[in-house]
C-alpha cells in the first residue's frame, strides 16, 4: 500500500456544472479563471466541491484528483464549441489532473454558504468530518477552532460576506436568532507572513449588515482559553442564542459558471 503524504498540499475548488466533472473525469482537466486564482495555485491534489446541482452529492466534496500539470489557455481553446461566451478570449489555467478518486466519505458543508477556494492538506481531506475542516489558521485559529468543537458550537470558518461588489472574510461566524456574530483572531499573523491589522471601518461596514463582531488576541486564546470562550458565549447570548437548523432561512446561489 503506497503511504499517504498527509502535508501534500490540496487545492478544493468548485465543480457546479455537470459538463465540467464528466470533462474532469473523462478528459482529465479543469479549468481555473486566472483572474480570480487564488494567490497559492500550485497544489498536488485537486478536491471537488460540488455544489447543489448535483442533487445527492451536492453541497460536499466527494471526489478528489492527482494534479500532473499546469499550462496557460483561453476559454475559446479549452472549449471551442462556445465561441461567442462572453469570456472566450480570457485566459484560463488548465489544471491537467489524473483519474478522480472517490474520498472514504463525503466532506459535506453544514450550510448553504459561498465558497471559493480553500488551500488544505492531503491529511485533512482525508479525514475531514465536515468542510470547516479543511482550513489552515494560525495557531490561535486553530487552537479557538478545537474550543468550539469541544463545546459543541457550530462556528463557520472563513466566512464570506457580500456586501454589493466586495467580500470580506471573517474568521468565524455564527447565526443567532437576534443578528449574527463575527469573530476575528486579532494579530494572528497570516499565511503570507503579514499581520492582521485591526479595522474599525470593517467592523462598521459589517454592523450594518446585521453583524456584531468581537475581536479575540492570540494571547488571550493561548493562555486563557476559558475566558476567551465566556466573552463569546456572552456575546452569543446577547444575541438570543444559535439559531436551530429548522430557524435559519437562507438566501443562497451557487457560484457563477466559469
Amino acid at each position: 500500500m503506497m503511504e499517504i503524504d498527509e502535508l501534500a498540499p490540496v487545492l478544493v475548488v468548485i465543480m457546479n456544472n455537470p459538463r465540467d466533472m464528466e470533462i474532469a473525469r473523462r478528459e482529465g482537466w479543469y479549468r481555473i479563471p486566472v483572474k480570480s486564482a487564488p494567490s497559492r495555485l500550485g497544489a498536488e491534489y485537486l478536491a471537488f466541491y460540488q455544489t447543489k446541482i448535483f442533487g445527492p452529492e451536492g453541497l460536499a466534496i466527494n471526489y478528489y484528483a492527482p494534479v500532473k500539470a499546469y499550462r496557460l489557455a483561453r476559454r475559446c481553446e479549452l472549449l471551442p464549441e462556445e465561441p461567442e461566451h462572453p469570456r472566450a478570449n480570457e485566459w484560463y489555467y488548465k489544471v491537467e489532473i489524473g483519474p478522480l478518486e472517490k474520498l472514504p466519505r463525503p466532506i459535506p458543508s453544514r450550510r448553504l454558504r459561498r465558497i471559493t477556494f480553500i488551500p488544505t492538506t492531503l491529511g485533512r481531506l482525508l479525514k475531514a468530518q465536515e468542510i470547516n475542516d479543511l482550513w489552515i489558521g494560525g495557531e490561535a485559529e486553530e487552537s479557538l477552532w478545537e474550543l468550539f468543537r469541544e463545546n459543541g458550537l457550530p462556528a463557520e470558518r472563513r466566512f464570506l460576506i457580500q456586501r454589493e461588489e466586495e467580500e470580506k472574510e471573517v474568521d468565524f461566524a455564527f447565526f443567532c436568532r437576534k443578528g449574527k456574530l463575527a469573530i476575528m483572531c486579532d494579530e494572528e499573523p497570516l499565511l503570507s507572513g503579514l499581520v492582521r491589522e485591526k479595522s474599525a471601518a470593517q467592523d462598521y461596514e459589517l454592523a450594518a449588515l446585521g453583524w456584531t463582531t468581537i475581536h479575540l488576541e492570540p494571547e488571550l486564546i493561548l493562555k486563557s482559553p476559558a475566558e476567551a470562550m465566556s466573552k463569546v458565549l456572552k456575546a452569543l447570548e446577547e444575541l438570543g442564542g444559535l439559531t436551530s437548523e429548522e430557524e435559519e432561512a437562507w438566501n443562497y446561489e451557487d457560484v457563477g459558471q466559469f
